[in-house]
C-alpha cells in the first residue's frame, strides 16, 4: 500500500504529461479552437450574468461536454486512420458515429441553455 502511494505523485506528473501533449495535439484542430472559444465567452458571459452559481455550473459542465466528445473523436479518427487510410464503409461509419457523438453534446448543451432560460431562480 505505502509503496503504491509512493508512486502516485511520479505516476500523476507522467499522466499530465501524456494529457499536455494531447491538448497540444488537440488544439491544432480548428473544430477543437472554435469549441475552446466557445467555452471561453461562454464563461465570461456566465461570470458577468446574475445568474445562481448553480446555473453557471449547471452549463459550464454540459459545456465541456463539447470539447471531451470532440476528444474522443479525434480519437476515434486517429486509430481509424491508422487501421487504414483506404476508403472503407466500416471505417466512415465510425468517424461519422463520432461526429454525431459532437453534434448530440451541442444540441444538448443548447437545450440545456433553453431549459436554464425558462426555469426560475
Amino acid at each position: 500500500m505505502w509503496q503504491l502511494l509512493r508512486k502516485a505523485p511520479k505516476r500523476f506528473a507522467r499522466s499530465m504529461g501524456y494529457c499536455r501533449d494531447a491538448f497540444g495535439k488537440m488544439v491544432e484542430e480548428e473544430s477543437f479552437r472554435l469549441e475552446l472559444i466557445a467555452l471561453f465567452i461562454v464563461a465570461v458571459v456566465m461570470l458577468l450574468c446574475g445568474w445562481p452559481w448553480w446555473k453557471k455550473l449547471i452549463l459550464f459542465g454540459g459545456c465541456l461536454l463539447i470539447p471531451l466528445t470532440e476528444t474522443i473523436n479525434s480519437a476515434i479518427e486517429d486509430v481509424c486512420d491508422l487501421i487504414t487510410e483506404e476508403k472503407n464503409d466500416k471505417v466512415k461509419s465510425a468517424k461519422d458515429k463520432g461526429a454525431l457523438a459532437v453534434l448530440t453534446a451541442i444540441v444538448f448543451n443548447a437545450l440545456l441553455l433553453v431549459a436554464l432560460l425558462l426555469m426560475e431562480d
